[in-house]
C-alpha cells in the first residue's frame, strides 16, 4: 500500500494514489507498507530511484544498510514490533532520504509510525522539509523505545516486589518462581531486541549527519544530535535493566535451590529419625533361638516403646544441637 503525504499549512495531508496513478511532484513523504512489485515500480518511476527490496533490507553488513545512490541516502533500521500483542519481533524498515522527499519501506505495522503520522498532522511548521520530517520520524521511534523501556522497568519493579514478598503461600511459591523465570526470559528477549534497534538507530543518525553534510539543514542536524543523545542515554538505561534482570534471575534460581535443599533436608532428617527404630525392629526381627522378650507379656509393647523413644531421643538431640 502506498500512502503519500503532502505538506500544507495545517500539517501533512495523507493521500493514496488511485489505481496506481502518478504520484504528485510535491509529495514530501511516501510511505510503502507491504508494497507490491507494481507499487515499487510506480515509486521508482516517479522519483527516478530504486526502492530497496525485502531481501536487500535483510542484509546485516553496514555497506548494504547505509549507502548513497543518485544523491539519495539509503538506510535500513531494525524496529521492534508486536509489543502490544505480546509477541515482539524485529522488523526492518528502510529510509530513502533526499533533499526533496523521504521514502519509507516497511513490511509491518509500527506504533512509532502511527504516532508520528498523528503528530505530523498537527505540527505543520516542523514537517515542511524532508530532512526535518526524517529527524522527527526518528525522534518518534526513539520515543517509542523509551516508552517501552519505561513500561518494562515498571514490570521489573513489580516482579521484584513479588519475588521478595513474604506474604506468598508456600504451596504456590514453586509455581510462582517458575513463572518468574519465564517472565524474566521474555523481558530479556525484548530488551535484546530493543538494544538492537537502538544500536541501529544510532548508526543511522551518525551516517545521516556525515553523509548529508552538504544539504542537511542546521535545524535537522540539531534535532538529530538531540536524538543521538537520547539513544546514548537509553543505551545506558537498557544496560542497567539488563543487569537487574540478571540479578533477579540469580535470586530466583537461588530461591528454587533453597526450596529444593529444604525438601532434601526433610527427607534426610526423616531417614535419620527412623534409623534407631529401624535398628530396634531389625534386632527383634531376627530369628534367635534365645530371645527372652518373646515370652514376656509386655515384650511387644516394650519393643514399640523403644522404637518411639529412640526416634524422640534423636529428634531432641537434633533440636538441641540446632540442626533442625
Amino acid at each position: 500500500m502506498i500512502t503519500y503525504y503532502l505538506p500544507s499549512s495545517e500539517g501533512l495531508r495523507a493521500c493514496h494514489p488511485d489505481d496506481l496513478g502518478e504520484l504528485p511532484a510535491e509529495a514530501l513523504w511516501i510511505d510503502l507498507l507491504n508494497p507490491t512489485p507494481a507499487e515499487e515500480k510506480l515509486v521508482e518511476k516517479a522519483l527516478g530511484m530504486g526502492v530497496p527490496t525485502r531481501e536487500e533490507m535483510a542484509e546485516i553488513e553496514d555497506s548494504s544498510r547505509f549507502y548513497e545512490e543518485n544523491g539519495a541516502l539509503y538506510m535500513t533500521t531494525s524496529v521492534v514490533t508486536g509489543i502490544t500483542e505480546k509477541h515482539p519481533r524485529s522488523e526492518e524498515s528502510s529510509f530513502v532520504l533526499s533533499e526533496r522527499w523521504l521514502v519509507t519501506v516497511r513490511y509491518s505495522e509500527m506504533t512509532a509510525f502511527r504516532t508520528f503520522v498523528n503528530k505530523a498532522a498537527r505540527q505543520a511548521d516542523c514537517h515542511q522539509n524532508s530532512d526535518m520530517l526524517f529527524a522527527s520520524l526518528l525522534d518518534s521511534m526513539v520515543d517509542r523505545i523509551a516508552d517501552v523501556l519505561e513500561e518494562l522497568q515498571a514490570q521489573l519493579n513489580s516482579l521484584s516486589q513479588h519475588i521478595f514478598s513474604e506474604t506468598r503461600e508456600r504451596a504456590q511459591e514453586k509455581a510462582d518462581l517458575q513463572r518468574v523465570i519465564k517472565d524474566l526470559g521474555r523481558y530479556n528477549s525484548l530488551l535484546a531486541k530493543l538494544n538492537e534497534s537502538l544500536l541501529s538507530i544510532g548508526r543511522q543518525i551518525t551516517y545521516v549527519r556525515q553523509a548529508g553534510n552538504g544539504w542537511l539543514s542546521e535545524a535537522a542536524r540539531t534535532w538529530l544530535k538531540s536524538s543521538e543523545r537520547d539513544v546514548r542515554s537509553l543505551n545506558d538505561y537498557q544496560t542497567k535493566m539488563s543487569g537487574e534482570i540478571v540479578f533477579l534471575l540469580d535470586v530466583t534460581l537461588g530461591l528454587i535451590n533453597i526450596e529444593q535443599n529444604s525438601i532434601i533436608k526433610v527427607f534426610s532428617i526423616a531417614a535419620v529419625l527412623f534409623l534407631p527404630p529401624t535398628l530396634v525392629g531389625t534386632v527383634y526381627g531376627m530369628n534367635f533361638k534365645v530371645m527372652p522378650e518373646l515370652d514376656w507379656t509386655l515384650g511387644y509393647p516394650m519393643a514399640l516403646g523403644m522404637m518411639v523413644g529412640s526416634a524422640l531421643l534423636s529428634y531432641a538431640l537434633f533440636k538441641y544441637k540446632g540442626w533442625l
